[in-house]
């Protein structure tokens, strides 16, 4: 069983490992994983070429002729140009995908963003734009004085969007963490206008996760940097037509940074009255970045994991923007992604994939190729909770009433209260999705992801504490969407979608699976018979 520590001692709240349950004959050996032989993800980075007209699938099986919409995704989908190679997962050229699903039939497309960083790029046939983890050649146009003057400068920021998509109102962007978002053409993919997010708010960077409520109202986290930083919640309001939709936007709420040196953060997590941020250990150097250009560094060279700081949970009230008083804090992890938060009786349940180490360094290109490391590897599924009530005189006791759980609480000499976690399973769940329409915000029951490697889709049921598996034999897959059937009798009712990327392309196509969200059952696929590779983040839309 693994264990946790905390504060030098072995903590043991963890579950029994939960039976694993596989839906298919053909997933890839476990046991060929522990004799070494993970061929890592080089199909899933890989640089592919776009396909802008919607190409017919084969289908095998059935495609439900109620999903009625689109599947899109974004993601790396260029690590080449020229002679030069991108060292980072999170530098690839953006590539994003359309798999548009009508009257039991699929067609696929995809289309580079012509964000500015890819134009510039392309027509120096060299990477000359900085990204996160690769720094690019000086503009072989400038000369010997503006090559030196340019290294006294602020570097901007990227334009290349490649994380994820979002939906608001009929339109539709490709999002990053950089302050600039691309508005793109749903049914071509072509990219139609960038837009400087600084223009209305006041933040450097922002997520690409954003919540959004069921009247149109979208909920985003963004950094300001400065002499004391600040983590801003960012509400949307939906905008007048044929307006900016960010004019109708404003920051609720600044939460001072622990110092100078802000955290990084990539989600949040939201319940019917409060914003729940968790504050990490993995830190901004702000003066490095101040420097960086004049000393030649990339923005991954910037940061810095410092596990002697504890975690802290920020908790914001969603309707007035104040902040908690009470602190909470915990042992030092890293998370990327946010599964649910809800409130119970008093508490706040925190649902998060968290790794005990930071593992930046392991979305290395050639790593992830060579099968050293993958970014989702090690993920653990915690869960916090919170009591918003704080007995001052509890002393030791555990400060959770709640029934069911093994997590704990107890107050500390500061005032402060200390979350101990309870690790819901043993499956190492990556890129978590639910039924976010009806459940996201409240109490729930299931959650789905990737297993570490991408070579299976997983389904965790957090009441029972149990997960089952499907997967195919030299398939990678992808972040699984939900998509619930018309009149859903339950929370699993639908069906789950997942882009999968073969290894083997030449001998067997790439695949979107529709699998059976109440058992992972296969229920039919379609066959891609263009180039295509992985993707990180996506939803699907409904066509109206």
């Amino acid at each position: 069983m693994s264990q946790i520590l905390v504060r030098g001692q072995r903590h043991l709240p963890l579950l029994a490992a939960s039976r694993h349950l596989t839906t298919s004959s053909r997933v890839r050996s476990e046991a060929a994983k522990a004799e070494g032989t993970f061929r890592g993800l080089g199909a899933y980075v890989r640089s592919a070429k776009e396909t802008p007209e919607p190409v017919k699938t084969s289908i095998s099986g059935e495609v439900p002729k109620w999903i009625d919409g689109s599947l899109y995704r974004n993601g790396p989908g260029l690590f080449e140009i020229g002679n030069d190679k991108y060292n980072h997962i999170f530098d690839g050229l953006s590539l994003l995908h359309r798999f548009n699903i009508k009257d039991g039939q699929v067609t696929y497309q995809s289309r580079f963003l012509r964000s500015d960083h890819y134009n510039k790029n392309m027509e120096a046939n060299r990477i000359v734009c900085t990204e996160f983890g690769t720094l690019g050649h000086p503009d072989p146009c400038h000369s010997l004085f503006q090559r030196v003057s340019a290294r006294f400068k602020a570097r901007k920021s990227t334009d290349n969007c490649n994380v994820n998509v979002m939906s608001i109102k009929d339109e539709m962007y490709a999002m990053t963490e950089s302050p600039f978002i691309w508005r793109i053409d749903p049914k071509t993919l072509e990219s139609v206008e960038k837009v400087d997010i600084t223009e209305f708010l006041a933040v450097n960077m922002a997520t690409a996760h954003p919540h959004y409520t069921k009247d149109g109202t979208h909920y985003n986290m963004g950094s300001s940097f400065g002499k004391v930083s600040k983590y801003n919640i960012v509400k949307i309001d939906p905008a007048d037509a044929g307006k900016p939709f960010l004019q109708k936007s404003s920051i609720m709420c600044s939460i001072p940074a622990r110092g100078r040196d802000p955290s990084y953060y990539h989600s949040f997590g939201m319940t019917d009255n409060y914003f729940v941020y968790v504050e990490q250990p993995l830190h901004f150097n702000v003066m490095k970045i101040m420097k960086a250009t004049f000393l030649g560094n990339t923005f991954s060279d910037c940061m810095e994991y410092r596990p002697e700081n504890k975690v802290r949970f920020h908790v914001v009230n969603s309707r007035t923007g104040e902040i908690h008083s009470t602190e909470y804090t915990a042992d030092a992890f890293m998370c990327f992604h946010h599964v649910n938060a809800y409130e119970d009786d008093g508490h706040i349940v925190v649902d998060l994939c968290a790794f005990k180490d930071n593992v930046m360094d392991t979305a290395f290109v050639e790593k992830m190729r060579r099968g050293e490391s993958t970014p989702a590897m090690g993920s653990q599924v915690m869960r916090f909770v919170l009591p918003l009530t704080v007995d001052k005189k509890a002393g030791i006791n555990n400060l959770v009433k709640l029934p069911n759980t093994e997590c704990s609480a107890r107050l500390e000499e500061d005032g402060s209260v200390f979350c101990i976690p309870e690790r819901i399973s043993d499956a190492a769940l990556e890129l978590p999705h639910i039924n976010y329409a009806s459940y996201n915000g409240k109490p729930y029951q299931y959650t789905y992801g990737v297993k570490g490697d991408f070579s299976q889709i997983y389904k965790l049921d957090l009441k029972n504490k149990s997960y089952n598996s499907w997967g195919l034999e030299d398939y990678l897959v992808s972040e699984p969407g939900f998509v619930a059937a018309p009149s859903a009798g339950s929370e699993d009712d639908g069906v789950v979608l997942s882009a999968l990327i073969s290894e083997e392309p030449s001998r067997k196509p790439h695949l979107l699976a529709i699998l059976d969200a109440r058992d992972l059952k296969e229920i039919g696929r379609a066959e891609i018979n263009v180039d295509m590779t992985g993707s990180t983040h996506g939803l699907f839309i409904p066509n109206i």
